[in-house]
């Protein structure tokens, strides 16, 4: 499968396959906007014959999730051949719904798993899940790394969550601590402060490496903002600061292979990723070259309305190749 070198915009998917009907199409409906992207770029030429729907439960904001998911199974409808199975779980539970996907998994496995024509769009999941249906394709069924979309948004920089609920290691992600070794925490920060300093306070790593995101498209003001956010954060002792790329998963692989490469063997490395989801992809490559690793998440108490007020940017196809550019 041909997989790009840089995020490279969508106007129009294509589907991998020459032959036929691509394998699979697996996307998730949210109460935001840009979930319904993807579909809506299919271009005239694209079948699928299996599409998956997970539908993560929001029940502040159901009938914005229910009224996208409509949408989508209208679009999807268009383009697959064989079916469409919506999959809904619960968003504290991520196993719940990789256990649905599981038990249909014999119905709808691609017909060759050597090369496998999946595309995942992962702009409607939470991190969590994401991470965890990555997991089940790539390590589980040894499907290879999908296809992968992703859509931004466009937005005033403003706080999306409040609170912090519960901080837990993501499911099949607990790496290998050592008591011997002292932690070495990386996080990815963006405008969640709570639940990054939750992270940091709750596990005391000797040391903290925090990635800020490259400004997209020159937005300095989101900089801006992410440092000003995290300012207390990053003002601790023991806290250095990096900038790494929102949209390139294996620039994000490489700054955290070059800092292995910088501390093997010292640390007990854990990494949370509060950043983009394109980033918590490149945790994901990260993690299946160094699976001693270990990822924690934080699950905020709610969300803010500034969820409702972002309005869907381009899609992109991201890289994951190893031509991809990155470090510190």
């Amino acid at each position: 499968m041909k997989i790009a070198e840089e995020a490279i915009a969508v106007e129009s998917l294509e589907r991998q396959n020459e032959y036929g009907p691509d394998d699979l199409f697996i996307c998730c409906a949210s109460f935001e906007d840009r979930c319904l992207s993807s579909s809506a770029r299919m271009g005239s030429n694209y079948r699928v014959r299996f599409s998956i729907i997970f539908v993560i439960d929001e029940p502040n904001h159901q009938k914005l999730v229910d009224n996208n998911l409509y949408k989508m199974q209208a679009l999807l409808a268009k383009k697959t051949s064989e079916g469409i199975f919506v999959i809904r779980c619960q968003r504290a539970d991520p196993i719940d719904g990789l256990t649905q996907l599981k038990n249909i998994w014999k119905r709808i496995t691609p017909k060759d798993s050597e090369e496998p024509y999946m595309t995942l769009d992962i702009s409607g999941f939470t991190k969590v899940y994401m991470l965890g249906l990555l997991h089940f394709l790539v390590t589980e069924m040894n499907m290879g790394l999908p296809r992968m979309l992703h859509t931004t948004q466009s937005y005033a920089p403003s706080r999306l969550t409040q609170g912090v609920e519960q901080i837990t290691t993501i499911p099949n992600f607990f790496g290998s601590m050592s008591m011997e070794k002292e932690t070495l925490l990386v996080l990815f920060l963006g405008f969640e402060p709570e639940r990054a300093t939750s992270v940091w306070k709750n596990l005391n790593p000797q040391r903290t490496l925090c990635l800020i995101t490259s400004p997209r498209d020159g937005n300095e003001e989101y900089l801006r903002y992410a440092e000003k956010n995290n300012a207390q954060l990053l003002s601790q002792p023991a806290v250095e600061v990096h900038q790494v790329a929102a949209d390139n998963p294996f620039a994000v692989r490489n700054v955290l292979e070059e800092l292995y490469e910088g501390t093997k063997g010292m640390y007990n490395l854990v990494i949370g990723p509060f950043g983009t989801k394109p980033q918590a992809v490149g945790v994901f490559l990260y993690w299946l070259e160094h699976p001693k690793t270990q990822v924690v998440y934080s699950f905020p108490i709610e969300y803010t309305k500034s969820y409702l007020k972002r309005r869907a940017g381009k899609t992109y196809l991201l890289p994951l190749s190893p031509s991809a550019k990155g470090g510190f």
